[in-house]
């Protein structure tokens, strides 16, 4: 039944051959089989058009016999030399027929091979794009305009010798080619050797940048040992690549998750002498950088809580952002009026990682906040109240030092809800649903519901008002100051948000 689907034709395979990022030489085989059971056929031609640093080997010179049912290969060498894009086919002409083609696609990239300047850290950055529509009531609606956001990485690199020629070459000839970039922050060392040949490379993918179908970069002592791979599957404690390896690895060997990059603009040279340069350079990723958004961080009403404290070695800047409208007619007096009657609430954030694990969660907030566009609730991670009175854990009145917050706060949002901090570890987040001053030195509050566990004034560690806040930038920096341990800092400001969900449970805008 399946005769006539396999016999009496000529099958080529395969038909296409997309080649993806070409980093080093990638060998291919194309299979050309005569099908027909009774006739035998001529190659007459096998022609490679617009093949520039493709090379490709004949199983014989044309023209070339094919008895009924035969089969030969050839076999195709793309190298990293030539057009950055590859477009190129293969035809094959057999007496009697039309040609055959076999399309050839891809993109050269060169591997960047220069480590970076540690003393003075890398920088990288993180732009999303965020379109928001603000009533004069100062509710939002935002939108996301990127499903990832853009991502740079600028460091100094200081050459001499061979490498500061072979970087001088490799930025005048290739400077505008896409670049296999090394990821950094996430280097490695090989443990163990590597042979020859070997698909399967030992090592820690945990918290770094590795992916199934990304690449990455095999780096020795100099620029001049490198070796760029595909990843095709990751474990618990190693890679497998695609094909094996070219070259032997020693213990020691550096490897780094690679993405795909280009020079933003030219890097800037410094001469330091006739042998050394230092060079500074920017490169924006030219492909989409995933990364997981949170998946443990405490919720409340819909949405992540950011428990973290912020690293306060650093003044952080508080301040109140208010929109009023005032009409003046330059003669009398203006009027000003403020029709919100609200002020949104910025706060600085810092984060000290220090640990592969704890930039990893960082990181996962800055994508869970996506610039402008997600909120969170932020803890002021202050002691805005102070509890003065026992508390049963049936009871939703809690007794706090007067600070005037029925006053002046009138439970607008920004100054309702609230996270208690218990010395034992346990976190609450209530609403305030009705505050009055019994007297100079006590307000009354009432909260959503009760917390369930009896607390005196000594055991709480902490009463911090907790703010609905999203990004006030679409930008986000990580200043990565090692290579070894992670170490790196993180700053951005969280701006108070007035959105319909903030009033019930509902989900986060789109």
């Amino acid at each position: 039944m399946f005769g006539e689907d396999f016999f009496d034709r000529i099958h080529v395979v395969p038909r296409v051959l997309n080649l993806g990022n070409v980093s080093s030489v990638q060998q291919r085989a194309v299979r050309v089989w005569n099908a027909y059971r009774a006739r035998a056929l001529t190659l007459t031609d096998a022609a490679l058009v617009a093949g520039e640093g493709i090379v490709l080997t004949a199983p014989g010179a044309t023209p070339l016999p094919f008895a009924p049912l035969s089969e030969r290969t050839w076999q195709i060498a793309v190298g990293t030399d030539g057009p950055p894009v590859i477009a190129a086919t293969l035809s094959f002409q057999f007496a009697g027929f039309g040609a055959i083609p076999v399309v050839i696609t891809g993109q050269r990239i060169v591997a960047w091979a220069f480590a970076p300047d540690w003393s003075r850290g890398v920088l990288e950055r993180l732009a999303w794009k965020t379109d928001i529509l603000t009533s004069p009531t100062q509710v939002e609606q935002r939108r996301g305009l990127r499903s990832a956001p853009r991502r740079s990485f600028e460091a100094r690199m200081i050459v001499d010798g061979r490498e500061r020629v072979l970087l001088d070459l490799a930025v005048f000839g290739w400077g505008g080619r896409t670049w296999a970039l090394p990821i950094w922050p996430d280097v490695q060392w090989l443990a163990n050797e590597h042979a020859l040949g070997v698909r399967v490379i030992t090592c820690d993918p945990a918290h770094r940048d590795f992916r199934v179908g990304g690449l990455v970069q095999l780096r020795g002592t100099t620029a001049f040992e490198v070796e760029v791979a595909e990843v095709e599957a990751i474990g618990a404690i190693s890679i497998t690549l695609r094909h094996p390896t070219t070259k032997a690895w020693p213990r020691g060997t550096r490897l780094y998750p690679v993405r795909t990059a280009r020079l933003a603009e030219p890097p800037k040279v410094t001469r330091l002498s006739d042998q050394a340069a230092a060079i500074s350079a920017r490169f924006d990723i030219v492909e989409s950088c995933d990364w997981p958004t949170l998946a443990d961080a405490p919720m409340y009403r819909g949405h992540p809580v950011l428990a973290q404290r912020p690293d306060e070695t650093e003044a952080l800047s508080n301040g109140w952002q208010r929109v009023l409208l005032t009409l003046d007619n330059d003669f009398g007096r203006p009027f000003v009026m403020d029709p919100a009657d609200w002020a949104a609430v910025s706060q600085a954030h810092h984060w000290r990682m220090h640990g592969r694990a704890e930039r990893s969660a960082v990181r996962s907030w800055l994508y869970t906040l996506r610039g402008r566009q997600c909120a969170v609730w932020r803890p002021t991670h202050a002691d805005d109240l102070i509890l003065v009175a026992n508390v049963a854990g049936t009871a939703t009145a809690l007794d706090v030092a007067n600070v005037g917050l029925a006053r002046f706060a009138g439970l607008r949002p920004g100054r309702r809800d609230l996270r208690i901090e218990l010395r034992d570890g346990q976190a609450f987040h209530r609403r305030i649903t009705a505050a009055v001053a019994l007297d100079d030195e006590i307000e009354r509050l009432t909260i959503d519901s009760a917390l369930g566990v009896d607390t005196r004034p000594q055991a709480v560690q902490r009463i911090s008002f907790l703010v609905l806040s999203r990004g006030d930038s679409d930008e986000a920096e990580i200043e990565h100051h090692t290579d070894s341990d992670g170490a790196a800092d993180a700053s951005l400001v969280l701006r108070a948000v007035r959105d319909p969900d903030s009033d019930d449970s509902g989900p986060a805008p789109a």
